[in-house]
């Protein structure tokens, strides 16, 4: 069941030939199915691209990407500083109470 909801595929894109050498795009696709609609989410990133001579030696060549790290890295902070702030309000509120109980 959950194979349906969530797929993962890394996928190779059509040839591209430059003189004598071959280039194929490799991405990798998530994809998100929603149960009970005809359609879902498909995000796609590229992580690779594979050269191939016409010796026939190959190469991978991994694509880096610095802006899905800092995306990675702000969201991790924001959910970071709001599990932070959660924790600090509700310290807060269970000390308010325990002195208010104190008091009366």
């Amino acid at each position: 069941m959950l194979r349906r909801l969530i797929n993962v595929e890394t996928n190779a894109g059509k040839p591209i030939i430059a003189g004598t050498v071959t280039i194929v795009p490799m991405a990798k696709s998530l994809q998100l199915m929603i149960p009970g609609f005809p359609g879902g989410l498909i995000w796609n990133r590229p992580v690779a691209v594979v050269t191939r001579s016409a010796s026939g030696d190959e190469q991978v060549i991994p694509i880096n990407d610095p802006t899905r790290r800092a995306l990675l890295a702000l969201w991790g902070a924001v959910v970071g500083s709001a599990l932070f702030t959660l924790i600090f309000k509700l310290r807060r509120h269970k000390n308010r109470t325990n002195q208010e109980e104190v008091l009366t």
